[in-house]
Formats: structure tokens, C-alpha cells, sequence
């Protein structure tokens, strides 16, 4: 420790004036309760566990910073932290009777004893993170079954259980909660427990197992009372996670609000997306992210409406395509902010692109989109992006960008999509992006191979009266039919 914190007396201090002389000597121990207070209350970190290991140091420099530190328990935010290498009851008999924070992620399972010892004060528990459990829920849930009155935050993480938490879970009731976050755990009576969080904050509820399968409706009808809630994220382990088609109901009249609620992301099938928006509106919403599993997203009409009632959450202006290995993801953002995000998880540039088609065209509707990115991931393998794809999946994904202005293309995709592009001419050539005006591709020269389809859609788009210019990646001009008369050329200039 720094030789000036470990002193009963800390050392005398100079401070030179602006006069040039010295002033008498000042320690820290001049300074009032109140201004070392506040010292100690900025030198505190901010992350929880960090904050729970460092105000022990301060106590045991003199007996007056140890009296004001347990003086103020609640400004300083005091608490024990309680691991599995703490020797929990000792530590427990030791300090003050401060609230309990516990984390736990199994290296020793002999070291459990630990855990539960800081479990069985169910009264002083406000934190509960265990990371990675699996075996250790057999011992530490039936330890759990009592009301933790003053728990805020529980984050589980578990990783190939078996054990689902039972109905007594947390005595049923969890009044003070504002984080709750379940990952790979199955709790079917969830929704019981959150009827209880009127505070909850943030319910994540992550790779829910099939054994773990709460309805949308049960799922609507829980989450509706949590008047608090900001963030909300459902995520399923798999496709086999969906609602029964044949008990399925139409869109009740009224919808619950969910009246703080800004962040929503979801992981799962369209069906069951549908039937949770069907009964909800978020009108604060501002980010949404979905991710569907490889099917055919037929019907998000629920989702464009549950959307279109949140004013902040606009599609903006610009649209940007993402190409993976084993999945296809399409953002709108603007100003490089993004407020809605569609990942569909499927294999092959033709299945991705159709994905992609089958959201604009049901969602974009009315579309205010003026700039379109289309890349592929940077470490795809080229010969991925070498299957001979359907040119009509290209020109049905555009069709619904009609205030289209600018496309980027990315170096490897450049065959695919101006060779769709070729086959807009004569009368054709304005019914799909009308009002483009700039193509932009990526390491495009002149001479490449697919010059002749690029000059004959610059061709077309010339006759009809709505010429396109051809830019670099760089966004430079590199050719304009409206310049060179129909054909290949160059000119330089910015955008």
C-alpha cells in the first residue's frame, strides 16, 4: 500500500502560494468530515464488484476514516462482497451488518459452503451474480426458495443444466428487483415471480430452453404490469420454441402499454414475435434488434405496426446489408445511429438475400431510405459469393427502396447485382429504384468484366430521363452516361 495511506497519521503537505511562499504545513487530517467524505465518495469506482472490494482499504488507514466511512454507509454505497474464496462467515462476523453482494463462477465445487453461507442472510442480500453454473444449482436453489426482501439484481448463467427452478423460487416474490437476467435456465413460472417486480428495470431472458417455453401471451400479460421496465430481451435456444398454430387468437381490441420501455431485442420465430407484439405497444421505444431463426418470415405485420406506434424509433435514412458466413443482417440507422436491426440466420447468398427481400417488402411499406449499403463479412472466402444466384431476388429486395438515391456495393457481390441491374431496361428500367441517381462500387474499374451490364443499366436508366452515375468505392465519379454520351468514361470530383 502507498506509504501515505498506510500511516495512522498521514504526512504534512506544502502547498506553495502564489506568492512564492510556502504556506504552514497542512495534512489531510485538517481536512473536515465532510470534504474527505467526498474524497472518498469520487475515489470509489462506479462497477459494483470493484466498489465492494475497495472502501475496505480506506478503514484501515486511521480510526477517523474508518468512523467516517461507517458513518455513512448508504452515500458510500458500502457492501460486502461474498465469493466463493471468502471466507464468508468469518468476514460476516467481522464487519458491520452492511448489505450482501454474492458472485460465483464454479472453479471449486467445495467452495459452495462459501455461497451458501452468504445466502442463508437472505434479509442483507442485494446482489446475486452466478456465471457458468451447472452442478451447483442442485445445492444452491434449495437455498433460494426463501424471499430475498431487498435482492435488487440477479443475473444466472447457466451452462448445460438440467435443473428447472421451481415455482418457490425466491419465496415467489421479488419486490425490490430492477435487474433480472436468466441465461440458459429454464423457469416456466417466470411470469408468477414477475408480478411481484413492480421496480424491475432490465429482464433479460436469454437461450430460453424448450423445457423452459413461456407462451406470448403469458408473456405479454407479465410484462405489461412491469411499468418500469427500459430494457426487455427474449431470446429462444431454438426454432422448436413456437407457439401452437392451432390455438392460435387474433389481435385483441386493446393493447397493454408498456410506458418506460426503450430497448427490445428478441431472438426467436416470427410466429411468436407476432402473437407478443399482437398485445403490446411501447411508444418510448427508441432501439429494437431481432434476430430470426432460418424460416420464411411470412407475416410481420404486428411488428411493422408495433414499430410504426413508437415515434422515436424512425427507420432513418440509410439501410446497410450485411452478407455472413451463416447469417444475413440489415440495419436502419441514421447519422450512423441504429435504431432498427434484423438478423436472419440461414446459409447461402441466395437464401440471405430472399430473407432480406421478405422483411423490406412486408416492412419498409412507405420507404424513406436514401442511401443502401450492401457488404460482405471481410474474412468470407470469395468462392462463397460464386454461386449463380436468381437475378430476380436482387430486383425483388430493391423494389421496396423507391427514394432510393445511393447504392454501395462491396467488391465481391458487384457481379451479382448488376447483372440483375442489366435486366432493367426499355419500360422496366424505372420500375425498380426509381430515384437512383449514384452507384457506388467498390474497386470498380473501367475495363472490368462487368462493364458491359453496368453500361447497359446506365444506358437504360439515360433514356428514361433518370441517369445514374457510377462512383468508385472512394466516392469518386468514375463514369456517367449523362457525360460521356452512353459510353464508357471518366470524370473526377467529389460527391
Amino acid at each position: 500500500m502507498n506509504p501515505i495511506l498506510s500511516s495512522s497519521q498521514p504526512k504534512s503537505v506544502d502547498i506553495p502560494q502564489g506568492s512564492g511562499r510556502i504556506s504552514p504545513r497542512v495534512t489531510i487530517c485538517s481536512l473536515p468530515d465532510e470534504v474527505l467524505l467526498d474524497i472518498f465518495e469520487f475515489c470509489l469506482p462506479d462497477r459494483w464488484y470493484l466498489r465492494a472490494i475497495s472502501w475496505s482499504k480506506f478503514v484501515h488507514v486511521c480510526q477517523r476514516w474508518r468512523y467516517i466511512i461507517f458513518a455513512s454507509p448508504l452515500r458510500l454505497d458500502l457492501r460486502l462482497l461474498c465469493t466463493d474464496r471468502t471466507p464468508v462467515r468469518k468476514m460476516l462476523d467481522i464487519w458491520p451488518p452492511l448489505p450482501i453482494e454474492i458472485g460465483y463462477s464454479p472453479i471449486d465445487p467445495q467452495a459452495e459452503d462459501n455461497i451458501i453461507a452468504a445466502l442463508e442472510h437472505r434479509n442483507r442480500v442485494r446482489r446475486i451474480w452466478f456465471g457458468r453454473i451447472w452442478t451447483s444449482l442442485e445445492r444452491l436453489v434449495p437455498v433460494m426458495e426463501e424471499p430475498f426482501p431487498e435482492l435488487e439484481s440477479l443475473y444466472l448463467q447457466g451452462e448445460r443444466t438440467v435443473l428447472v427452478l421451481p415455482n418457490t423460487f425466491l419465496g415467489g416474490s421479488a419486490p425490490r428487483i430492477r435487474l433480472l437476467h436468466l441465461e440458459a435456465i429454464p423457469f416456466p413460472t417466470l411470469p408468477r415471480l414477475l408480478l411481484s417486480c413492480n421496480d424491475l428495470v432490465n429482464l433479460s431472458l436469454l437461450k430460453i430452453p424448450q423445457n423452459g417455453y413461456i407462451s406470448p401471451e403469458a408473456m405479454a400479460t407479465c410484462v405489461s404490469a412491469l411499468i418500469s421496465l427500459t430494457n426487455l430481451s427474449i431470446d429462444f435456444e431454438s426454432p422448436a420454441s413456437r407457439p401452437d398454430t392451432t390455438t392460435r387468437h387474433p389481435p385483441p381490441l386493446t393493447r397493454a402499454v408498456l410506458p418506460a420501455l426503450t430497448d427490445f431485442n428478441f431472438c426467436g420465430v416470427s410466429e411468436y414475435l407476432e402473437d407478443f407484439m399482437a398485445q403490446i405497444d411501447a411508444p418510448l421505444l427508441h432501439t429494437t434488434q431481432i434476430r430470426f431463426f432460418n424460416q420464411l418470415v411470412s407475416d410481420i405485420q404486428q411488428l411493422r405496426r408495433f414499430i410504426g406506434h413508437a415515434p422515436a424509433l424512425m427507420l432513418g435514412d440509410t439501410a446497410s446489408i450485411f452478407i455472413h458466413g451463416d447469417f444475413v443482417q440489415i440495419d436502419f440507422s441514421i447519422r450512423d445511429r441504429v435504431f432498427l436491426s434484423f438478423e436472419i440466420l440461414c446459409e447461402g447468398v441466395d437464401r440471405q438475400v430472399s430473407s432480406v427481400a421478405q422483411i423490406c417488402n412486408q416492412f419498409l411499406g412507405s420507404s424513406s431510405i436514401r442511401a443502401l449499403y450492401i457488404h460482405e463479412k471481410d474474412d468470407m472466402p470469395p468462392s462463397t459469393l460464386e454461386d449463380v444466384m436468381d437475378e430476380a431476388q436482387w430486383l425483388e429486395l430493391f423494389r421496396p427502396f423507391t427514394a432510393l438515391q445511393a447504392l454501395y456495393i462491396s467488391r465481391n457481390i458487384q457481379s451479382h447485382v448488376v447483372s440483375a441491374l442489366r435486366g432493367l431496361s426499355g419500360e422496366t428500367a424505372m420500375e425498380v429504384l426509381p430515384a437512383l441517381d449514384r452507384l457506388y462500387l467498390e474497386e470498380y474499374q473501367v475495363t472490368g468484366p462487368e462493364q458491359p451490364d453496368i453500361e447497359a443499366f446506365i444506358i437504360a436508366r439515360q433514356r428514361s430521363g433518370h441517369p445514374v452515375s457510377i462512383y468508385d468505392g472512394c466516392y469518386y465519379p468514375m463514369y456517367s452516361a449523362q457525360n460521356s454520351g452512353g459510353t464508357s468514361g471518366s470524370s473526377s470530383g467529389d460527391e
